[in-house]
């Protein structure tokens, strides 16, 4: 499916439930929206698939991009999703990015009142 147009949502919805459908063909759409910048669909076919490394590759730019939203959904259910350092440090990240509402959810999910309270007044700074 390289260099492919990704389906269209109704029939990356169908896609997501067909059932005849392999992981090596889901991992294969996922990589399709992945090369269209399309993350969070990657991400719906990754996670079908059981697919490691793809939600591995998304989770990668979840973190230099800074989307705590992102990130959340590929550590949903694993042991990453309590691990204060990861959200701690993709917090970090969005606070670089000047992406404040992210980096406060990255926080306060990582339970370091102080930072987010540090981005809490760089968000209300930027407002002012």
């Amino acid at each position: 499916m390289k260099n492919q147009r990704p389906p269209d949502c109704l029939k990356k919805r169908k896609l997501l439930g067909d059932r005849r459908l392999t992981d090596e063909q889901r991992v294969a759409l996922g990589e399709t929206f992945l090369e269209a910048g399309l993350l969070y669909d990657a991400v719906e076919f990754f996670r079908r698939a059981s697919s490691r490394s793809g939600l591995d590759k998304v989770k990668k730019l979840a973190l230099e991009q800074g989307d705590s939203f992102l990130f959340g959904l590929v550590v949903k259910g694993t042991a990453e999703e309590e691990d204060s350092r990861a959200w701690e440090a993709l917090g970090k990240k969005a606070l670089e990015l000047k992406k404040y509402a992210h980096a406060v959810r990255a926080f306060r999910l990582a339970g370091s009142e102080s930072l987010m309270e540090k981005a809490r007044e760089a968000q209300k700074a930027l407002s002012s």
